[in-house]
């Protein structure tokens, strides 16, 4: 048997799913203020005036009373801007 990348199960309702494999330590970012991809179109969050980086992490500062010291409430720069953003002050 080949790895293909996917996991495939079937649902306590009977629907089967193919979900992508990730990797042991994967932790999904959770740190949006709000849902991704409900901003203006073309935006990602890494042009938004309220990220803030550091070397190893990416985090909203909106949603800063959330903050924790995991990479669970990290964001995705390449991520699409959600309602809240703004142009980035240069």
């Amino acid at each position: 048997m080949t790895d293909t990348g996917q996991l495939t199960f079937t649902t306590l309702g009977g629907e089967t799913v193919t979900v992508k494999k990730r990797g042991k330590h994967y932790i999904q970012p959770r740190g949006y203020f709000q849902p991704p991809g409900t901003g203006p179109g073309g935006e990602t969050c890494g042009s938004c005036e309220h990220i803030t980086r550091s070397r190893h992490f990416a985090k909203c500062e909106l949603s800063r009373g959330r903050w924790t010291r995991s990479r669970g409430t990290d964001i995705l720069v390449k991520a699409p801007a959600c309602r809240r953003w703004e142009a980035a002050s240069e």
